[in-house]
């Protein structure tokens, strides 16, 4: 049987050697780790991250597979572990290339929030459990192309818009601040502009709060032509730059 003397157990070691160190270190890990998480939460959440692109609705401006680099705080971040969200810098503009989600977007029980937030965090950002879920509850990259009081319509893929007070309408090449060139397919002569792959949809004049989203592949791009405007609290991030497999900055 062993024993502890008073003197060892005020050293909270036996007489056999025994020792706590392995405790302390293993709780100064935790700790060490459970802080580095916090601050990468806070970092990721508020000021940068970064999104794997798995569609080609944004070719040839964002290739498939590419990594970017998006800033929430841009538009308005929200506070970690809330739904709290401080303003921003400026509101969406056209031309912006976004992160944005639907209008009936779901959002994720807490506890898949938290597990994404531990995966990104030990995948550097690349991953998360939202790029493995369904269309309804994950976020695309797009491009705003029209914004509140703006009138929109499209023609053969094209977007034209008439800004509030304007009689006309302008090509969106003409209005955008931005260069970029758009990808379309030839489609079946005498489709009704309601019919999904015409490429033409009737005018639509949005409200003080909606937003006009589309990716840069018109002909591969889930966007409002299918599910119609988003509001600014579907758009959660501005793309900055793309840093992987090349360096290039986004407009």
């Amino acid at each position: 049987m062993s024993y502890v003397n008073r003197r060892n157990w005020k050293r909270k070691s036996s007489g056999f050697g025994y020792s706590d160190k392995g405790g302390i270190r293993l709780r100064t890990v935790i700790i060490f780790f459970f802080l580095l998480f916090l601050v990468f939460e806070i970092i990721s959440s508020m000021f940068f991250t970064s999104y794997k692109v798995d569609s080609i609705s944004m070719e040839p401006t964002i290739p498939s597979g590419s990594v970017v680099l998006t800033s929430p705080l841009m538009y308005g971040a929200e506070i970690p572990f809330t739904s709290i969200r401080i303003p921003g810098f400026r509101k969406p503009n056209r031309g912006d290339i976004v992160v944005a989600s639907p209008a009936f977007h779901q959002l994720m029980p807490w506890y898949f929030r938290a597990a994404d937030s531990i995966i990104r965090f030990f995948t550097l950002q690349k991953r998360g459990i939202d790029q493995e879920r369904n269309w309804v509850t994950s976020k695309s990259i797009k491009r705003i192309v029209g914004i509140p009081g703006d009138t929109v319509r499209m023609t053969d893929f094209e977007i034209q818009i008439k800004p509030e007070g304007k009689n006309y309408f302008f090509s969106e090449k003409e209005i955008m601040q931005v260069e970029y060139s758009i990808e379309r397919y030839s489609t079946p002569g005498n489709l009704p502009d309601d019919f999904p792959l015409s490429g033409n949809m009737n005018e639509i004049r949005l409200g003080p709060d909606d937003y006009f989203i589309m990716g840069d592949n018109r002909s591969r791009s889930n966007d409002s032509y299918y599910w119609g405007p988003v509001g600014s609290n579907n758009i959660t991030a501005k793309v900055l730059l793309e840093y992987a497999p090349e360096i290039k900055m986004l407009q």
